[in-house]
Formats: structure tokens, C-alpha cells, sequence
């Protein structure tokens, strides 16, 4: 234990002085300083802060450290946010704090945006320029010193040159003097190259080509309500947009519209998030240089948008902007927005009022700082239709046209064909008192004379019930129970057998094998007249040979609707009945039981015998019993099975969660394994030396679904517990020796009997669970013998309250007595005195 408390403290101080130096080292080293800008401490330094490749070689920095710099920039080999979480250690102090601050920003989940425009900075998905490199420079963006522009010419001519923009804006292509860019947007510097080079070279006749090989890295300050305000290194290609997704945009109070772009402590440009999204033009990019500030004000304006819009959220407005300009940054209406009249609620000292704002006034209507627009949407309920219902033609909602008969909507619904029914079409009509009339019509009538009477026009809401001759058909059925594949309700048809029923119920189960079919018939029908006749009786039983086959006139037998078949099962027939064996046997696991009454000798024969390190004494065996409970099916095994099977990996699948619901499915019964029933097991006492003994021994016990028997290895060790001498927390094991009682166990090994113990009441518990007590025989007690695995318990004594005889003072009794004695004599004198 001293050694390894020694050997923790020299690692800690060793990773404590190394992690001391590299900080001394990283203070001392200038080369590390030049990432920060002048005002960071070099322990805060972030990822953003490390340049490009082609600037940290101007630094004069060595490979080896532009290497690590640009993996501690990128995340990448140790500096990866996985490798710094497993191994702190091989970190430098200012690199984690780095990893940590990473972590932390990237870990943090940032609320759902309070206004409209705020998330769009949080979602990661904007395109971010963190490299330097390959960065495609747009029309707008201004040329600076530390970029590098790529000329190519060819045609007549050829140049090609990478030429950096020094600290006065020039350019120097080779043997063509210097060209002052500094400024300038890229497609008027490209249009003044060509014209220069034109001075030198044949450019009608040649093409050229500028790009930005490389954009200067900048540092600009990001401040006021956004998450993570600062400074931040990035390359010049980003835009005022870009640079405010490095600090996750505005916060929750963060403006939207009107952030702020100063330079030299004069504001120089504004940025409106929504005029960005909502109309983006290149020419409204705006590029930062270094020492730029981002300010970010809280947000003024806040109107609430509800209702019927594509997009109901909260916006920023500014100021003397319109009721119809808030609504298309929501997305306009939705198809079912009422759009004459816009519901504009806005609060007066402190009371809120609704103002009607009518279409026309919507773009002249001007919004202030709380307002709630709603929108309010239509009823949708469709006033111009009568309806056709039925199972004929088509039903549905059609138009309502004035002055169309009802021949002329049932043709059009296509519910004249061979199938109506035509001796009656119903019309429902609603009144105008709001009642319903019903009126029934002759259909056949207003088909032969279209002029009829009862062809009558149609009103708005009427629904028209068209009858189909198939509305009267009959449907009878015949159902089968019991031992059958499927067992169902079937459609009924004339002539249907016995055989046909039970041949679309899937056939006979093995288990109805020499048992019956019942028929019982509650309907007799008449097939002239149609009728049914009540009827129940049961009117054949017919047995089920072997090989599940009926005979040739059961099968031919005719069937009438809503006849019952009961498919019964044998009783004799009994499912597989498995029981578990594990622990010291040749091949223990799950067995299915040959017979009904198979024993335990016969398993464990089965099994492939003992092996020789099998414990008799020690096996034990466990049965399961149902239990009804209110609570979800379970299953409660004891912890010396749960060991067992939890160490034999084949034997999981046997007690999982949805045993219950296997079994009902393999016996397909509700009876044994209902919702309400919880099985538990009991410990079964089993003596395996007599069991094994005979077939005949009484402790030979025929085994049942779902028996467990643990057969331990041999246990060479007696456990004594209780109350004992021994100062080890009152417990001890020993080994084991043979026809040792208790008594010898405890004397030899716990320290022997206390006073407080009560030697008769000492207990032995086997290891198969049997547990024995010390008989007394007045003059002297004895102990139960010990089996190796026995475990001895030692009980103390009842405590027997015994009061303490106290000496008698006889002073104190005289007293007491003649107090007693006086208290009678006055009581007795005042009663004689009341009398008198």
C-alpha cells in the first residue's frame, strides 16, 4: 500500500513539473505569442487564432512547429477532442485550455432563437472559410496587403506569376514594374491588370486569368449581445455575415437588423440579417479588414406575428417599417388566411387594444415595439354542394348547380347501372328552419319519364341516398375452434363441408390426434323459404383417428350457416414439458422430458452422469408455481439460479423478459398463462445421494415443467456466523472435518461459545438448504453433525428483565402505613358525620 501511494505521488509530480515547463517554454518562446493578438493571454489561445501555412512560415517558424500548429488548429492527431479527453497529460496547459473551451462551445446546447434571423448562425450549416487557401474571391471583394494574386496569360502570349500585395498595396511582376492594387475590388483590379499588361504584351490576342491564391488573415473584434464575443483570427475572404458565425451570432436579445461595422472608432457599414436572406445581392457583402469591429446592440422593435402566415415567429422591425413588410419576412399568407382585415393588437398605458387593419391600409400601416399581428384564418365550410352516399356509383361532395334534377346528379354520380336498387332513392333536406326532411322517391319511375313528379330539382345541402340490390344480400358464416392451425370465423357458401372448413382453418394440430370434432348447430335453414330457424343443438360428433384422419362421410358432412366446430384435444396429449440442470454434470442445460413421469435419475442419467467434482450434498432444486398478481407478467428466480444461468451464456434466452408470452404461444392456451399470472420458484428439498440410490426412493421425485436443479461443486470449507468470540466481524470459515458436530467448529474455530450465546439454539443449514437445530436434553445439548457447506449459526441469549431485591426499610413502611391509616380513619369520620 506504501509503495503505491509513493509511486502515485512522484507520477503526479511528475506530470505537475512537466506540464510547469512547457508553459515556461511557451512564455518563453515568441514564436507561440505571435498567434494571440496583444491583449490575450497566451493561456486562452484559440483554434481561430492560428493562422494559415503560408503566414506561419513568414513568422519564421520551424516545420516541426507549423506542423503543430496546424493540427492544433484543425483538430487533428493528439489535439483531436477524443485524444484530449483520454489523455490530458501529454497536453500542454495552454492547448487544453483551448480543447476545453472548444469543448465546451461545442457541447453547449444553445436556445431556440427568441427572434427570427438569430438561429440561422447556430445551426452550423453556413459556409464558414477557415482556410486561407483555395478561397474563390467574389466580384466586391477589396484587395489588402498580405494577399496573394495569381496572373496567368497565355494565347500570343504567356505569363504566369503568384505575387504577393506588399504593406504600400503594390504588386511586382517580373520585368513589368509595380501595379498598385491595394483597395481595389477584385474585378477592377482584374480590369486594371489587363490594361497594364496591355502596355507589354500582345492581350488581344491572349487571355488572362486572376485569382486569390491566398486571402490575409485579420484579426476582427466581435462584441455586444452575441454568445461568444471577442477576437477572432480569420481570413480576409470572409464576410461581416461569416465572421458572426465564429461567435454564434446575436443572443437571445441580440439584434437581427441593425449590427454595427466600425472602423477607427467610426461606424462604416451597418448589416440587416434580413435583408441579407430575404434579397441577397454579392454587392451586399460586406469585407471586414483587421481591427474591425462587430457590434451587436440589443434588439428594439420586437413584433409578435400569429395566425394564418407561413412562418408565425417573433421579428425585429425597423423603424417606419409596415405591417405588410413584417408579414412577407413571415412568408406571406396561408391559402386559408382571411386576408381583407388583419387583427393588429397594441398596447395603450398599459392596456392592450385590437385595431381592424383592412387590406388596403396594410402597406401604409406602420408597426411599434410590442405589437401582436394576427392573422386570422377562414371557416372553410364549403356552402355550394349536395352530397351522394351509398355503395353504388360514386359517392362523395358535388357542386351545387340551381335548376339540376336529381337525375340529372344520380347520372352524374354514376349510380345508374344493373346494381341500384330502384324502387326507392332517399333525399335528407335540410330545411330552412334548420330541421331535416326525408323524403323518399320512386327511382324507377324518374328513369322511365324524366319529367316525373318526383325527379325534383335539387337544393343546397341535400343528401341523396342511393340503395344497391347487393344492400340485401345475406352473409352467413361458420366458425371453428379448438385444436386447429387458424382458428377463425369463415364465409358461409351452400355445400360447404366439413372438410372445406376445417381445410381453410389450416388442417388439424398434432395434438387433436385420437380425439373428436363436435358440430353444434344454433340455425337450421331452409334453402326454399330462406329462413333460418332457431335451433341448438349438438348434431355430430365424429372421432379423429390416427394420423389425424376422418372418415369419408365425416369429412363429406354439409354445413349450415353459423354452425360451430369444436376441434378437441386429446387428453392423453401433453406439450413439451423442459426442465433446467446445471452445475457439476457432463452436459448440463435444458432437457425436454421423454414421459410424464420422468424422475430426476433418469435426467441426470440423460445428462451424462456426474462429474467428479459433483457435490451431492450441496444440489439443489427449484420449482416454479403461479402466482395471480395486478402487475405486468415477471418472473422471480432465486440468486443461486440467477448465478448459475448468468454464467452459462446458452442458458439466457431460456429466462428472458418475454418467456411468459413464448409460452402462451407454444401451449396457445390463456387458461395456464394468463395477464394476471406471475410465476415464482420455491426451493424443493432434494436429498441427490438417496434419489440416485433407487428409482423407487421417495426422494427420486418425478420432475415438472420448469424444474431447476444445481448440482455445486464439492465445498471443502464449514462458515460460522452469529454471535461469536472471534473479533472478525463475528463470522469465520474453517475446513471441513468429518463427523465434527457444531459445537467443534465453533470451540476450535470462532473462539468458542460467548456468554450471551445460547448454545441450544445454534442452527445448521446444508447446503441443499435443510436446516437443523441443537437438541437439549436438559443435563447437556448436541449439536447437529456437519456436512461439507455447512454453514453454523449462533444465536445469543433472550434477555430476562430481572429487578433487584431492595433491603427494607422498615422506618419508611411505618410511615407510609400510618399515612394510609389516617387518610382512612378522616375519610370514615366525615361519612359518620354526613349521616348524622
Amino acid at each position: 500500500m506504501r509503495k503505491f501511494l509513493l509511486l502515485h505521488i512522484f507520477v503526479c509530480s511528475f506530470f505537475i513539473s512537466a506540464g510547469q515547463e512547457i508553459i515556461k517554454k511557451v512564455k518563453k518562446d515568441p514564436s507561440y505569442l505571435k498567434f494571440l493578438p496583444s491583449n490575450i493571454n497566451p493561456n486562452k489561445l484559440n483554434s481561430s487564432d492560428i493562422p494559415s501555412e503560408q503566414v506561419l512560415k513568414q513568422m519564421g517558424l520551424s516545420d516541426r512547429e507549423i506542423q503543430e500548429a496546424l493540427q492544433f488548429k484543425y483538430r487533428k492527431g493528439k489535439y483531436k477532442l477524443e485524444n484530449i479527453k483520454k489523455d490530458t497529460t501529454s497536453i500542454s496547459k495552454f492547448y487544453l485550455n483551448f480543447a476545453r473551451d472548444t469543448i465546451d462551445q461545442d457541447s453547449v446546447l444553445l436556445p431556440k432563437a427568441k427572434i427570427f434571423g438569430q438561429d440561422i448562425f447556430r445551426i452550423n450549416k453556413l459556409n464558414y472559410y477557415q482556410k486561407a487557401l483555395d478561397a474563390k474571391a467574389p466580384k466586391n471583394y477589396k484587395i489588402g496587403p498580405g494577399d496573394e494574386i495569381s496572373i496567368s496569360i497565355w494565347g500570343y502570349n504567356d505569363f504566369s506569376e503568384t505575387l504577393e500585395v506588399d504593406d504600400r498595396g503594390y504588386i511586382h511582376p517580373s520585368s513589368y514594374g509595380r501595379i498598385y492594387v491595394k483597395g481595389l475590388t477584385f474585378k477592377n483590379m482584374r480590369e486594371v491588370l489587363k490594361n497594364k499588361f496591355s502596355n507589354f504584351l500582345d492581350m488581344k490576342n491572349s487571355e488572362i486569368d486572376v485569382t486569390l491564391s491566398y486571402s490575409r488573415v485579420i484579426t476582427v473584434n466581435i462584441v455586444g449581445e452575441v454568445y461568444y464575443p471577442g477576437s477572432y483570427t480569420i481570413p480576409a475572404i470572409n464576410t461581416a455575415f461569416n465572421a458572426l458565425i465564429a461567435a454564434k451570432g446575436p443572443s437571445q436579445i441580440g439584434t437581427v437588423r441593425n449590427i454595427y461595422i466600425k472602423r477607427d472608432g467610426k461606424t462604416i457599414d451597418s448589416l440587416d440579417i434580413y435583408k441579407f436572406l430575404f434579397s441577397p445581392l454579392k454587392d451586399q457583402d460586406i469585407y471586414l479588414q483587421d481591427g474591425d469591429y462587430i457590434f451587436v446592440p440589443p434588439a428594439k422593435h420586437i413584433i409578435e406575428v400569429q395566425g394564418a402566415v407561413n412562418r408565425p415567429y417573433t421579428y425585429e422591425a425597423k423603424t417606419k417599417e409596415s405591417i405588410s413588410e413584417i408579414l412577407a419576412y413571415a412568408g406571406g399568407l396561408s391559402p386559408n388566411a382571411f386576408a381583407d382585415i388583419i387583427t393588429l393588437k397594441r398596447t395603450y398605458n398599459d392596456a392592450l387594444k385590437i385595431h381592424d387593419v383592412y387590406k388596403d391600409d396594410i402597406s401604409s400601416t406602420t408597426v411599434q415595439t410590442g405589437d401582436i399581428i394576427v392573422v386570422n384564418k377562414k371557416s372553410n365550410i364549403i356552402s355550394n354542394l349536395v352530397t351522394v352516399t351509398g355503395n353504388i356509383g360514386v359517392e362523395g361532395d358535388y357542386e351545387f348547380k340551381k335548376g339540376e334534377k336529381l337525375l340529372d346528379l344520380l347520372k352524374k354520380a354514376q349510380c345508374i347501372n344493373k346494381n341500384t336498387f330502384l324502387n326507392k332513392v332517399y333525399v335528407i333536406r335540410l330545411n330552412d328552419d334548420r330541421t331535416k326532411s326525408h323524403l323518399n322517391i320512386n327511382l324507377q319511375n324518374i328513369i322511365n319519364d324524366p319529367s316525373d313528379k318526383d325527379n325534383i330539382l335539387l337544393k343546397e345541402y341535400d343528401i341523396i341516398r342511393v340503395l344497391s340490390n347487393k344492400d340485401f344480400d345475406d352473409f352467413f358464416s361458420v366458425s371453428v375452434l379448438g385444436a386447429v392451425r387458424h382458428p377463425s370465423e369463415f364465409d358461409y357458401g351452400e355445400g360447404m363441408s366439413l372438410q372445406d372448413l376445417l381445410l381453410q382453418a389450416g388442417g388439424l394440430k398434432q395434438e387433436a390426434e385420437g380425439s373428436r370434432v363436435e358440430i353444434s348447430r344454433i340455425m337450421n335453414y331452409d334453402i326454399s323459404s330462406n329462413k333460418l330457424i332457431p335451433k341448438r343443438a349438438l348434431i355430430k360428433t365424429i372421432p379423429i383417428g390416427d394420423n389425424l384422419l376422418l372418415s369419408q362421410e365425416a369429412e363429406n358432412f354439409i354445413l349450415q350457416p353459423f354452425d360451430q366446430v369444436f376441434v378437441r384435444t386429446n387428453p392423453e396429449f401433453e406439450p413439451p414439458i423442459n426442465v433446467i440442470i446445471l452445475g457439476e454434470i457432463k452436459y448440463p442445460g435444458q432437457y425436454s422430458m421423454l414421459r410424464k413421469n420422468e424422475k430426476i435419475s433418469s435426467l441426470i442419467k440423460r445428462a451424462g452422469g456426474l462429474t467428479n467434482y459433483s457435490f451431492l450434498d450441496g444440489a439443489q432444486m427449484y420449482r416454479r408455481f403461479s402466482k395471480n398478481i395486478n402487475n405486468d407478467d415477471l418472473i422471480r428466480i432465486p440468486e443461486q439460479l440467477l448465478d448459475s444461468i448468468l454464467h452459462d451464456p446458452q442458458l439466457r434466452a431460456i429466462y428472458k423478459k418475454n418467456i411468459l408470452q413464448e409460452e402462451r404461444q407454444r401451449f396457445n392456451t390463456d387458461k395456464l398463462f394468463n395477464s394476471n399470472t406471475e410465476y415464482i420458484y420455491d426451493v424443493v428439498y432434494l436429498d441427490l445421494e438417496k434419489a440416485l440410490s433407487s428409482m423407487s426412493s421417495k426422494h427420486n421425485l418425478v420432475l415438472h415443467e420448469g424444474d431447476s436443479i444445481i448440482i455445486p461443486k464439492t465445498m471443502d470449507i464449514v462458515h460460522i456466523t452469529g454471535d461469536l468470540n472471534n473479533l472478525e466481524g463475528n463470522s469465520i470459515s474453517a475446513p471441513y472435518f468429518k463427523r465434527k458436530r457444531a459445537n467443534y467448529y465453533v470451540n476450535n474455530f470462532a473462539g468458542g461459545f460467548s456468554q450471551n450465546t445460547n448454545k441450544a439454539a445454534t442452527v445448521v443449514v446444508y447446503p441443499n438448504g435443510v436446516a437443523k437445530k441443537t437438541r437439549n436434553f436438559g443435563l447437556f445439548v448436541m449439536s447437529p453433525r456437519i456436512k461439507k457447506g455447512s454453514t453454523i449459526k449462533v444465536f445469543p441469549k433472550e434477555r430476562e428483565i430481572q429487578e433487584e431485591k431492595k433491603k427494607t426499610d422498615w422506618n419508611a413502611a411505618i410511615e407510609s402505613a400510618m399515612i394510609k391509616a389516617t387518610a382512612i380513619l378522616t375519610l370514615w369520620l366525615l361519612i359518620d358525620k354526613t349521616q348524622d
